[in-house]
């Protein structure tokens, strides 16, 4: 049986997941939100804000690595550029090339 007739939620999801994901990193006073704290803000199970996170079209940015062991931290475009000053921006645009 093909997936979509065989979980029709699963096929909508997506959809209706990424709007909620994304207002939820618009909300946080945080320029930077691991995918647990997504989670939490949003009400989503962990693993459809993962799905999203990792598959949307939307301006999603991954902050730069803060060691080996730290987990990924995400926001929107707009999202950092309102909560970070300019000199961060600058230093994270170093970072990260």
């Amino acid at each position: 049986m093909a997936e979509g007739v065989a979980d029709p939620w699963g096929r909508w999801s997506g959809a209706i997941d990424e709007p909620l994901v994304l207002a939820a990193i618009e909300r946080s006073a945080e320029a930077w939100l691991s995918a647990e704290a997504i989670a939490a803000e949003s009400g989503l199970p962990l693993e459809r804000v993962q799905k999203v996170l990792d598959t949307t079209r939307a301006d999603v940015l991954v902050a730069p690595a803060g060691g080996p062991d730290a987990p990924a931290r995400y926001s929107t475009r707009r999202h950092y550029r309102t909560r970070t000053g300019l000199v961060r921006r600058y230093f994270d645009a170093l970072a990260s090339s």
